[in-house]
């Protein structure tokens, strides 16, 4: 099985964070009033059911350190990662785990080149708000491409050593028309990065897509009821309990650390 992992579930797998903390008896009675450093488990998600699909991160971990199916991401997923800020590894869900590349259903610096930071912008509602509204942002990019139609697409072609097309991409230009219906339904362009993750987890033949986002799914279940999108292969949109128990899990595995207790990092390390 192959599994595209949406970029929400990234910034969700690093359960700990850093912390000042109490020695605690194995240093000894003289000692208490020194602080180490260790780790406390993040504040939970106060929408409790969203906190367990959080929480199921951790059985996902162990089916992709086992092998049970492939894991992937791709450019435009990084990109959105990259204003991140990188957490604590200890008690990360994904550590140890292989994530493969695959291509992009089109490469976007084929057609835009530029500052890499603005490369990174979504240039949503947010960006705008700050100001940040790029032309080489990844909304922009996608409403220029809800806009060619089959003279533009031809045009296209005819430059496609100049632009180093691969025989990919030239396989996604001729399937565009299934990229501009999802985001014809989609309804918002807020909506279109995700249409084209969707895409791009169809053009690579992703069994699944999975994702953190209520929105999403719901998106994808309003695309299986309107008809007339031409999907080339038939990717799931799947929250990770339902990705789960897909997989024949209905009990995830348990979350390798208590909310309230202080972890200190020597006892961490040396528990490896």
């Amino acid at each position: 099985m192959r599994v595209m992992l949406d970029n929400g579930i990234f910034g969700h797998c690093q359960f700990a964070e850093s912390v000042m903390g109490p020695q605690g008896p194995r240093f000894g009675i003289e000692n208490q009033h020194y602080l180490v450093g260790g780790y406390v488990r993040k504040t939970a998600d106060p929408n409790q059911e969203y906190q367990s699909q959080i929480d199921s991160l951790f059985t996902v971990g162990r089916f992709i350190r086992e092998k049970r199916f492939e894991a992937f991401t791709y450019i435009e997923l990084r990109f959105e990662s990259v204003w991140r800020i990188i957490g604590e590894r200890e008690f990360d869900a994904l550590e140890g785990c292989e994530i493969n590349n695959c291509p992009p259903a089109l490469e976007r610096s084929r057609f835009r080149s530029g500052d890499f930071f603005a490369l990174t912008r979504k240039g949503g509602k947010k960006d705008r708000r700050r100001g940040l509204k790029t032309s080489l942002s990844q909304i922009d990019f996608m409403e220029w491409l809800c806009t060619l139609d089959d003279g533009h697409i031809s045009a296209i072609f005819e430059c496609r050593t100049i632009l180093g097309l691969t025989e990919f991409e030239i396989e996604s230009l001729r399937n565009l028309r299934c990229f501009q219906r999802l985001c014809e339904i989609s309804r918002s362009a807020e909506n279109y990065p995700d249409m084209f993750h969707l895409w791009t987890a169809q053009r690579n033949r992703m069994d699944v897509f999975l994702t953190l986002e209520t929105s999403l799914p719901n998106i994808f279940r309003h695309i299986e009821d309107a008809g007339g999108v031409e999907i080339e292969h038939p990717t799931k949109v799947l929250r990770p309990l339902e990705f789960l128990r897909l997989m024949g899990v209905t009990q995830p595995d348990p979350v390798p650390i208590e909310p309230g207790r202080f972890y200190p990092m020597l006892e961490v390390w040396n528990s490896r």
